[in-house]
């Protein structure tokens, strides 16, 4: 029997009387919400601040037991999938657990010690810091805590801690089953593979015994009448196939699937998942299984560097190869989408897994200052064939911090790979982001990082795992629209790029003027100024004076005059900027095998970022042109900037990309629209792409009116492709004479 937690929660600092909490979540959320008048509405301004005071405070959450009972001959578990971070566990005056980390499940034995009057308690350990001299991410460097909440480009500081994720009391019989996990192994020319499920569960005469048996479900009495039930097994498995049909049923050790159906990412195939259900005397676990081979193979040409000497080692690998076929991997960095981790749910989730695959995308990078995501986020993107790139929770610190935090680490590492190896979307393990470099100062020979290798080759050695990102060939940038060092616009800097992967790139964009209304003041909303709220929401000094808006390019480009020109010129750009880099990036396919922009969504009001989703899953415009850009088959052009002049010839490439394995052709036809509505064609040709093959057509041209001010101009790329008329449209600049 599972009783979900109910409870109270209280700080001993802080004078206030104990709140109702809710678990899974966050017990600083649950404080605002009993008391608002602490911080009225945490989005608005810089009332973030207010939250600071709380990071001393310690928190002791009382958990109901009054409606548990624990039948004869059974056993009671505390168990969670994980408390954030330093926790302890006491039944009335006697501690009887404690815990760092939030992300190990852990089961803690209350049998017998919950008598009449007991008293269960989670007490919360103040947030973690290594010093107090600067508020920012540093004081985190000897955790594995995510950093990001210490303060960050797009992230205010404010440090989440509780009960965030699935926690709850449970009895248990004889047979429970405590442990199921799948494993399998794939033949070579994915003709078969051998399947199992290995598993534990209570036999109280011999405490846990493991068995690595495959077992069962609810079984009909028909079911258990069925010849291959022999009744001798502890456990029975059930497979049924990705349409719910038996593939087995019966007692086995392991199972023998002849031409299994294989899982693949979203645009190359089905989401094939099989159903495992394994039944005791008493008890069923069931779970979900994909199969799929994964590997990291070199980009096509980097063995070809370096050219001179030193001969030392090349680029390293950075293609995904998915069941044999090599994937261009299309898509954004996941970052936490709610500041308060605990209170996000399966709901949520879908929403902007869906949005991902919508718009066309097949892998996120959950990047490692975030963390990892609960449970049903892996198994919703097994479902929807979003692959992850799963980095552990080190970004950019020198995670240096001696014996301690390598026992916690290892301990939380384990947990991680354990807990999500068996998931199919499960690409790409990675130590951490950018740990190569200056500011963090981590090498390969960092013990940190040395200690992830090994338990991700013990535990899972048929994922692959890198360091860190960027490695040599990766790019992390640029974040602007124009280019810091060099001033170039994205379809200039990146179409002379040669990355074998873009694994971090943004152009920023606004929040809508709806939005912006909410949280900054109505005396601080036009002009934006450094300051005041506009900075609070990382509109100014988020990493540099007049970054995440970049003012003067907006003045450049755009004819702003008010908050709503502002905003509409800031989406034109950070569309057109992210189009930029998305198809120079598939241009330079198969050298290039990634393209991800940094970032997805966000977890609170941003006055400007780099995400495609808002808070909330708000949708911004540049959203529709990535879409657009990423299309499995899209017509495109091939631009070599961005802004033109009166008079100028405009001369785009015209290419056909295709990301799937057959071949496609298809008749291009390119206008352009120069402000008066009319159609001007300048380009046309019959594009025959193979497989997976992105390929350039003729070069085309038309020239700029002279007439033509500052402002901007339209052209479109359209092709007929099974039967659907293809359109991708662009908007350029005009500068002015």
């Amino acid at each position: 029997m599972k009783y979900p937690i109910k409870a109270t929660a209280y700080s001993p600092e802080s004078g206030y009387a104990p709140f109702p909490a809710t678990v899974p979540g966050n017990v600083q959320a649950d404080f605002l919400a009993a008391y608002p008048e602490f911080c009225p509405d945490l989005q608005y301004a810089d009332n973030y601040k207010k939250l600071i005071p709380m990071e001393s405070w310690s928190w002791v959450y009382t958990i109901d037991t009054s409606d548990v009972t624990v039948p004869e001959g059974e056993r009671l578990f505390f168990v969670t999938e994980g408390i954030d971070y330093q926790w302890e566990l006491w039944v009335d005056k006697i501690r009887i657990h404690s815990h760092e980390g939030m992300f190990t499940r852990t089961e803690i034995e209350l049998t017998g010690l919950l008598h009449k009057n007991a008293v269960l308690t989670i007490h919360l350990l103040p947030h973690p810091m290594r010093h107090h001299d600067v508020l920012d991410r540093t004081q985190a460097d000897h955790v594995a805590k995510p950093p990001v909440s210490y303060g960050w480009d797009w992230h205010p500081r404010v440090i989440p801690s509780g009960m965030w994720d699935e926690s709850w009391l449970e009895t248990r019989a004889k047979g429970f089953i405590t442990h199921a996990e799948p494993g399998y192994t794939l033949a070579e020319d994915f003709s078969s593979v051998a399947f199992r499920v290995d598993y534990e569960r209570y036999l109280y005469d011999a405490e846990i015994k493991k068995e690595h048996e495959p077992r069962t479900l609810n079984l009909t009495e028909e079911d258990r009448n069925m010849p291959q039930y022999t009744g001798n097994a502890p456990c029975q498995l059930t497979l049924l196939d990705p349409d719910g049909k038996l593939v087995y049923f019966g007692p086995a050790a392991e199972i023998t699937i002849e031409n299994p159906r294989l899982w693949w990412c979203s645009g190359q195939g089905e989401q094939a998942l099989y159903t495992w259900v394994l039944t005791s005397e008493n008890h069923v676990r069931t779970g979900k299984i994909g199969f799929r081979k994964v590997e990291l193979v070199m980009n096509e040409g980097a063995w070809a560097k370096p050219y001179g000497f030193p001969k030392s080692r090349s680029t390293p690998p950075a293609t995904i190869r998915l069941n044999g076929r090599k994937i261009f991997a299309k898509g954004s960095n996941y970052v936490n989408h709610q500041i308060w981790t605990g209170t996000v749910d399966a709901e949520e989730y879908h929403m902007q897994i869906r949005l991902a695959k919508e718009c066309n995308m097949n892998i996120f990078r959950c990047w490692g200052g975030s963390g990892v995501q609960k449970e049903s986020f892996y198994d919703l993107c097994d479902r929807e064939g979003i692959m992850i790139w799963l980095e552990f929770p080190l970004a950019c610190n020198n995670y240096n911090a001696g014996e301690h935090y390598l026992s916690v680490l290892e301990a939380e590492g384990s947990a991680i790979i354990k807990k999500y190896r068996h998931h199919a979307c499960i690409a790409l393990w990675c130590g951490g982001n950018e740990l190569f470099n200056s500011w963090s100062g981590m090498t390969d020979q960092s013990l940190a990082l040395r200690l992830l290798n090994k338990l991700t080759y013990d535990l899972a050695p048929e994922i692959p795992y890198i360091m860190t990102s960027p490695l040599d060939g990766m790019k992390h940038g640029g974040y602007t629209f124009l280019d810091r060092a060099t001033g170039l616009d994205p379809f200039a800097l990146f179409g002379a790029s040669d990355g074998t992967t873009y694994t971090e790139f943004g152009s920023p964009g606004t929040a809508d003027v709806e939005t912006l209304k909410k949280i900054i003041p109505a005396d601080e909303l036009y002009p934006p100024k450094p300051g005041g709220a506009w900075e609070e929401h990382h509109g100014f000094n988020a990493w540099g004076a007049d970054a995440w808006l970049c003012p003067d390019t907006l003045y450049r480009f755009g004819d702003v005059t008010d908050l709503e020109s502002l905003v509409e010129t800031s989406a034109w750009l950070q569309g057109m900027g992210y189009k930029g880099i998305f198809e120079s990036a598939r241009q330079q396919w198969p050298q290039c095998s990634m393209a991800i922009n940094w970032c997805w969504c966000e977890p609170w009001i941003c006055a400007v970022n780099n995400s495609l989703i808002g808070y909330g899953g708000k949708i911004k415009p540049a959203y529709y042109d990535v879409q657009a850009s990423l299309r499995e088959v899209t017509p495109a052009l091939g631009v070599k900037k961005f802004m033109y002049a009166p008079g100028e010839d405009f001369a785009p490439d015209l290419w056909l990309f295709n990301n799937t394995d057959k071949t496609v052709t298809a008749r291009l036809v390119a206008w352009a629209d120069f402000g008066d509505g009319a159609k001007v064609y300048f380009g046309t040709d019959e594009i025959t792409a193979d497989a997976r093959v992105n390929k350039a057509g003729a070069a085309a041209a038309v020239k700029v009116p002279e007439n033509l001010g500052k402002g901007r101009f339209t052209a479109v790329v359209q092709a007929e492709i099974n039967g659907e008329l293809v359109e991708n449209k662009y908007s350029f600049a005009v500068e002015e004479r």
